[in-house]
């Protein structure tokens, strides 16, 4: 019923990492947990543990009414592109989904590496909205990776960072919300699987504390390093070895 320990052990990493340096729980957790089971079962076991940190980062934080308003129409979206993302990830067979989510991961880390900054041009802020939205929601749907494209979006807009965090994080909320209900409406969060699910809550939010309580302890650097490190070897690792991989 628990997690095993590998599972419990990737969890934790990947929460402990979002918590110290904001790395990217879903990026990390998803290709090394596709791996071991495969990415649709690793979306769905993900699921309440991803919901539960993206809880967390919103607990506490104000946001004006103004702001908030003005993403309504990128959350809408999203969330619309984040159903669409579960019947897709239920549709689409294994193979395409590890080599989809494997080369991803990997060009993610190339674009921190590399450090390339992409923006939209918002002549049509409305028009580019919806546009973000859906196609974010919709990869965060498949395989929790919307999160590059909502920072795009995001800084387009030419925010200050602190409002940019926390808009980032409501739209993160926001789709793992939707995607759970997407995932219950479509029959496969069953009982016992509701119940693994529930338990990996705890090694995630557990990390993700840890890692609050040693962020500035150590190198962001040196964290951050350690994230790509480890989010590089897991995307090889689901390449290689993972369903339908390389034996």
């Amino acid at each position: 019923m628990w997690p095993s320990w590998e599972q419990t052990l990737i969890i934790s990493t990947a929460a402990l990492l979002e918590g110290a340096v904001g790395f990217d729980f879903g990026l990390l957790a998803l290709p090394a947990m596709g791996t071991l089971l495969g990415i649709r079962d690793s979306v769905i076991l993900l699921s309440f543990p991803n919901l539960a940190i993206a809880t967390s980062k919103v607990f506490g934080r104000k946001i004006t009414s103004q702001l908030l308003f003005r993403l309504i129409p990128f959350i809408g979206a999203g969330g619309m592109g984040a159903v669409f993302g579960v019947f897709t990830l239920m549709a689409t067979p294994p193979i395409v989904l590890k080599w989809c989510v494997g080369i991803f991961v990997l060009s993610c880390a190339a674009c921190s590496i590399s450090k390339l900054r992409f923006q939209f041009d918002l002549k049509d802020e409305s028009f580019f909205a919806y546009v973000a939205g859906l196609i974010s929601g919709w990869l965060s749907g498949v395989g929790y990776a919307g999160g590059p494209l909502v920072v795009m979006y995001l800084d387009s807009l030419r925010m200050n960072r602190t409002r940019l965090v926390r808009l980032m994080h409501i739209s993160a909320l926001a789709f793992a919300a939707v995607q759970v209900a997407a995932l219950s409406g479509t029959g496969n969060l069953l009982p016992l699987t509701a119940v693994r699910a529930t338990l990996a809550i705890f090694p995630a939010l557990a990390g993700f504390i840890i890692g609050r309580r040693i962020r500035g302890i150590f190198s962001p650097d040196i964290c951050y390093t350690t994230g790509l490190i480890l989010m590089i070897t897991s995307a090889l690792s689901l390449l290689l070895y993972g369903q339908d991989g390389w034996k």
